[in-house]
């Protein structure tokens, strides 16, 4: 490897990213990319992962694990995040906390290669996980809702882009009740202050042209709406006692930005209307609720929020799930729609579907497909296999099974017989299912529109399958699990078109690691992004994943960026 990036201070303690040859085409006369006048837009990692990759000539740099945290990005219209100016091809923006104690954001589209910038004069923000991950699991003692970071993207204004984040109090730890919460835009100069907000937002509101125009955050019994610059608080509406746990539920919408949104709020549905700024009466109510579980799983269409819930088997009444579907705007009460035996695993609507498509175990692998217009779900895969999880399309499912043994006295899980196949949302074949194969979850979709001022939800072109598994073992140390599952190292990736369902191309050989599963959701950069691995230890932090730049066109283009595995 040769460093490309010519890293100065500051920007060398913020990153010291080092570039390795990529697919070996676009190279000067040495062997190594020529940057300087060429002015190139760089795609980003999606993960937490700091890193860019080149779409023309492979090229990649990655800041080295452990030194920073909090990473969020944005690859969204052709304005610069950071300056406003016009570009006239597509921008991007990454922002994360580095062990210095400031806030950087790394520019995408640059002459030369980028280099990370301090915004805010912050000086004190901290890398650790409490303050930097998400959710229960990553953070001992975390309520599902908990963010250590929020990142809104301003459709509009690029350099209003929000970057939110936490900063431990006089406890000297966060995730307590004395956490001061620090707001920045990718804007800010590194001599301006960054502002203090309440509380962390719970999401961002956006106008009709994407602006964004205000931050719901919970306090106390309420939910309130601040405006952009977390002033001028406005009430939603109270729930009557403290709460605990606020989570906006999915939002359905392909194009634009919605001037409202159901609310999961300590285990009631209840609808929050942004503009007349009002909170419907709780429209259902989800038994299994904790403040570490929603107790259900979650998918929406433009119009409809759809639920499943899951309830276990009580003496001799079996297990069963039922779906429930209800009006996005909260006009109605939820009504059920299906049910089933066993428990729903997986729930998604599709980009551009007339389908839900969901996954049961009964105990056999199934998966089942609900039109929207309503009716009698429609069986179109039954599997021997008590375990597998799938990607849908509005035409088509891809889906990997296997066969789940659990040893709980020995702490043992073991995962085999692990095949994947393709099948219509209309019961039809399209690839058998295949051994020693499996799908990554996502792929990749379609690009953003150039001008950026919509937020806009794309269909997957491009699903990415590994074949040639072999299995892997890995033993959690902390929790004394052990686990064997048909590992990715060693597979040979390729690309499927989702139009025709035809292989695109070879994209490579992964290499040698413990690695056992893969996501791909990147949007698609002259058909490149970077995809993620893990297993069974992975977790939020970047050393705990492996992460690839691809090209699902070019044969042979996966390189790794990280290696930790």
């Amino acid at each position: 490897m040769r460093s490309i990036a010519k890293w100065t201070a500051p920007a060398l303690a913020a990153a010291a990213l080092a570039a390795c040859n990529g697919y070996g085409y676009g190279y000067g006369n040495d062997g190594y990319v020529m940057y300087g006048a060429r002015f190139e837009s760089f795609v980003s990692t999606n993960d937490g992962v700091v890193a860019w990759g080149d779409p023309d000539t492979g090229d990649f740099a990655v800041a080295p694990g452990g030194s920073y945290a909090g990473k969020r990005d944005s690859q969204v219209g052709t304005t610069d995040p950071l300056t406003g100016a016009a570009l006239g091809r597509a921008a991007g923006v990454e922002v994360y906390k580095y062990s210095d104690g400031h806030v950087y954001a790394l520019d995408l589209t640059v002459y030369g290669v980028p280099t990370p910038l301090q915004i805010s004069s912050e000086s004190a923000a901290t890398i650790d996980d409490a303050c930097s991950l998400t959710g229960t699991g990553a953070v001992a003692g975390a309520a599902s809702d908990y963010q250590g970071v929020f990142f809104a993207i301003d459709y509009a204004a690029p350099t209003n882009d929000t970057y939110v984040y936490r900063l431990p109090g006089p406890d000297g730890a966060c995730n307590t009740a004395d956490d001061i919460v620090h707001v920045v835009r990718t804007g800010t100069a590194a001599t301006v202050a960054p502002r203090v907000a309440p509380a962390m937002p719970i999401v961002a509101v956006h106008s009709a042209l994407g602006a964004i125009t205000g931050f719901v955050v919970k306090s106390g019994s309420s939910l309130l709406l601040y405006d952009a610059n977390f002033a001028n608080p406005v009430s939603l509406g109270s729930v009557g006692t403290p709460i605990t746990v606020a989570t906006p539920l999915p939002v359905g919408l392909e194009t634009g930005f919605p001037t409202g949104g159901l609310f999961l709020i300590d285990g009631n549905i209840v609808y929050v209307d942004f503009v007349a700024h009002t909170m419907s009466a709780p429209l259902a109510s989800i038994a299994a609720f904790t403040p570490t579980d929603p107790g259900a799983l979650f998918a929406a269409s433009p119009t409809t929020l759809y639920y499943a819930v899951n309830t276990p088997a009580a003496g001799a009444t079996p297990a069963s799930a039922t779906i429930y579907a209800m009006p996005a705007d909260g006009s109605a009460v939820p009504g059920a729609v299906a049910t089933e035996p066993g428990s729903v695993t997986d729930l998604q609507f599709p980009v551009q579907s007339t389908n839900l498509v969901f996954a049961t175990l009964s105990p056999g692998f199934g998966i089942l497909v609900l039109p929207q217009s309503g009716g009698t779900p429609t069986a179109i895969l039954a599997s021997g296999s008590n375990g597998g999880n799938v990607t849908a399309t509005a035409t088509a499912v891809y889906y990997t099974t296997w066969a789940d043994a659990v040893d709980s006295v020995n702490k043992v899980e073991t995962r085999s017989g692990t095949q994947a196949g393709i099948v219509g949302v209309n019961g039809s074949v399209i690839q058998a299912p295949v051994t020693n194969v499996r799908f990554a979850l996502g792929g990749e979709a379609g690009a953003w529109p150039t001008d950026g001022t919509l937020a806009v939800r794309t269909a997957w072109q491009t699903l990415l399958q590994v074949q040639g598994l072999t299995p892997v073992t890995v033993r959690n140390t902390a929790t004394g699990w052990t686990t064997t599952e048909d590992g990715i190292g060693g597979g040979v990736l390729v690309a499927i078109d989702a139009g025709t369902n035809a292989a695109v191309s070879t994209v490579g050989t992964l290499p040698a690691s413990t690695a056992t599963s893969l996501r791909a959701n990147f949007r698609s950069a002259e058909h490149t992004g970077f995809i993620t691995a893990g297993n069974a230890l992975s977790t939020q932090a970047p050393a705990t994943i492996d992460d690839y730049l691809v090209n699902t066109v070019f044969g042979y283009s996966l390189v790794r960026a990280t290696g930790n595995l």
